[in-house]
């Protein structure tokens, strides 16, 4: 792995100013492996959404709430674009106070992905792009 000290602080900021970051950037740049650095891939706090596993998680939007809101500390869900309809529910959790935990989420560059979550989470998402 290739050691990035000022990304990996960037990211430690972030999330202590905000409830959720985004760290986002073209496929293979690094996101997971920048995550897996904060979250083990076997902890219950890391979700990856190509994991059926992971994906079954979140079929409905109360189990995704559930499965979420008892969580503590850094929460990871990666390739988080695969379920835009996640965003609310993170906004739910997020406007929730006190919050003992904090979400990053990794996705693609596309406009999509930027518009879904620029709009569900205004105010409360930071970015961070690769």
């Amino acid at each position: 792995m290739i050691k990035r000290p000022n990304l990996t602080r960037q990211i430690a900021q972030a999330l202590k100013r905000s409830r959720v970051v985004a760290l986002i950037g073209p496929r293979q740049c690094g996101k997971t492996t920048m995550a897996r650095g904060l979250v083990s891939t076997d902890s219950p706090n890391y979700f990856d959404l190509e994991d059926p596993q992971s994906l079954a998680r979140f079929d409905q939007p109360l189990t995704a709430l559930n499965a979420l809101k008892s969580l503590k500390g850094v929460i990871v869900i990666d390739e988080v674009q695969r379920r835009p309809d996640l965003f609310p529910i993170l906004r739910i959790l997020v406007d929730r106070t006190p919050l003992p935990a904090r979400f990053l989420i990794l996705g693609s560059t596309s406009s999509d992905f930027l518009r879904q979550s620029a709009e569900s989470l205004a105010g409360r998402l930071e970015t961070i792009e690769m």
